[in-house]
């Protein structure tokens, strides 16, 4: 069955108490360079098009862990309407580096420098069976740094920033579910960083 791109309803949209919302995501991420994922076998669900069946990097690509502690790490999407075409959505990742080393420093740097990027993040609320726990922001269009500061008399020098969609290139949908069979083997390709072995 296609998927429906009418804009009609399709579904109820039903409330499960037994899942009741839950704020907040993990305190790790995996942070992918956009260019490293192999469009042709990332699957998306043939019936649903927010869940990703299978997220594959090229061979020999890995994505890269930024740690988190408690809620420094956030996400967030917003609608954005479009007057002459569908719309589309922002997705907006907010980051924190802990340590201003010099190593740390670079990597930041690094991404000022105009490449797009892809996050990975697990949400605290994981829906039933933890089969909603992973989502993926900036997959269709990629994120892009958008604010990074530091300042020694605010947040403990750390390093602030925000990944988000470029105004006019945003997202075809919101963040798309994850979902590689179950949650067990998601999270496993999650703590792997999506590492592909060389061709």
């Amino acid at each position: 069955m296609p998927i429906d791109c009418t804009g009609n309803l399709t579904a109820d949209i039903l409330f499960d108490c037994a899942n009741a919302p839950v704020g907040g995501i993990e305190q790790n991420v995996v942070l992918i360079n956009k260019n490293d994922i192999d469009v042709v076998n990332t699957t998306v669900d043939a019936t649903n098009r927010v869940l990703v069946t299978n997220l594959q990097l090229l061979p020999g690509k890995t994505g890269y862990l930024l740690t988190g502690v408690k809620q420094a790490n956030g996400k967030a999407w917003e609608l954005v309407k479009k007057d002459n075409a569908p719309d589309k959505f922002k997705h907006t990742f907010s980051g924190v580096i802990f340590n201003p080393s010099a190593a740390n420093k670079l990597q930041a740097d690094s991404l000022s420098k105009g490449a797009k990027y892809v996050a990975v993040v697990e949400q605290v609320w994981k829906g039933t069976d933890s089969d909603d726990a992973f989502e993926v922001l900036g997959l269709d269009a990629g994120l892009e740094l958008m604010t990074m500061t530091n300042n020694s008399k605010e947040n403990d020098n750390m390093i602030m920033f925000e990944l988000s969609s470029a105004d006019g290139f945003e997202d075809t949908t919101m963040p798309k579910t994850l979902l590689e069979t179950d949650y067990a083997t998601t999270k496993t390709a999650f703590t792997n960083k999506f590492e592909q072995a060389a061709g």
